[in-house]
């Protein structure tokens, strides 16, 4: 069964593009109203939305995870609903997936995603979003995780840095900036792009700044004792999202860790390399993506059967942890943290 499901999921990829298109012409030939609307940019869109949600099913399937391919139809759905498109055309899709796989494939292969399908339709249909933020009262430097984003926001990184520089001569902890602003905003910046209240331009000028101000922080982070052990901190091969990732190792780096950031999109065989080079305890890896998660998988599959990386440990962390219960354990990792203070507690649990 297992070797029947991995040939229908390799087929299903090779044959994304084309399932694709035969999903968006059988959405605009059951909606013929759509074509008026919309005209060819609309059949455009409705294919680059076929296979994004070809590849959350593929991924969904490889891991046997119905949560994931929930909670991208969650996210689809608010980012839609912000954008003022019908909800309907979502749950047709669903319905228009179905139809088409059903025609290309077995009886046996379609049933296989199927239900993912069907439980996803269902899920829609139930759904209540609540206001999202990461802005909340219980942060305790909310107000200023509120300055310090409304100066990125209207292009103010000198105005967002100094107050930065002030909390720091007020003597407020740099690993407390980075959990209560520099997260909290980063978090929020996501939401707000996903509530259509901000563009993919504003997203990346907080991005590109908030690493620019990390950066200026660093003759503090890079000044305490060594205790001696060795971090290799990166994000999988075509994973961008890796702000989150170089300040989980900064706070290795401010716990006395050597820390080695490779940054993100980083092939699988050099940072193999890099393991043998640097003779790590540990390898922090992080991915944003869900449909990424098999590239994780691999890496730490060739890590395990290479015997000279028998005591290395693995931690895994990201947004698919935080919504797959059992991931971890899926895909051979030692362990998983949610954010960078928890990371430091399991991974000194984990040496000692």
């Amino acid at each position: 069964m297992y070797d029947k499901k991995q040939q229908f999921i390799r087929q299903l990829t090779a044959k994304k593009s084309e399932l694709a298109e035969k999903i968006t012409d059988l959405h605009f030939k059951n909606q013929p109203e759509l074509d008026k609307k919309y005209g060819e940019k609309g059949r455009k869109k409705c294919r680059e939305d076929a296979i994004y949600h070809l590849n959350y099913l593929i991924q969904a399937l490889q891991i046997d995870s119905q949560e994931l391919f929930n909670h991208y139809l969650e996210w689809a759905f608010n980012m839609l609903d912000a954008r003022n498109i019908p909800i309907d055309d979502l749950v047709h899709n669903i319905q228009y997936i179905k139809e088409v796989i059903s025609r290309e494939f077995s009886a046996d292969e379609s049933a296989m995603v199927e239900l993912f399908l069907e439980k996803g339709a269902e899920h829609l249909e139930n759904l209540d979003p609540e206001e999202e933020t990461f802005l909340v009262p219980g942060n305790p430097l909310v107000d200023e995780a509120e300055q310090y984003l409304n100066h990125l926001l209207i292009g103010k990184r000198d105005q967002a840095a100094f107050l930065i520089d002030q909390l720091v001569e007020k003597g407020v902890a740099v690993e407390d900036i980075y959990e209560h602003i520099f997260q909290a905003t980063q978090y929020e910046v996501g939401v707000l792009w996903q509530k259509n209240k901000i563009t993919v331009a504003h997203e990346h000028y907080c991005t590109a700044a908030t690493q620019l101000i990390i950066s200026q922080l660093y003759p503090i982070i890079f000044s305490g004792k060594k205790n001696g052990l060795k971090l290799i901190a990166c994000t999988v091969a075509s994973e961008l999202h890796e702000i989150g990732i170089r300040m989980v190792s900064d706070f290795f780096e401010m716990d006395g860790w050597d820390t080695y950031y490779m940054g993100s999109n980083l092939p699988e065989e050099h940072l193999i390399d890099s393991l043998w080079e640097h003779d790590a305890n540990l390898l922090a890896i992080s991915v944003t993506l869900p449909v990424h998660i098999n590239r994780v998988e691999s890496i730490i599959r060739n890590v395990r059967d290479n015997p000279d990386f028998k005591d290395l440990k693995i931690m895994t962390g990201g947004y698919p942890f935080s919504i797959i219960p059992g991931l971890t354990e899926k895909l051979g990792a030692d362990s998983t943290a949610l954010n960078a203070r928890q990371a430091i507690l399991k991974a000194n649990a984990m040496m000692n």
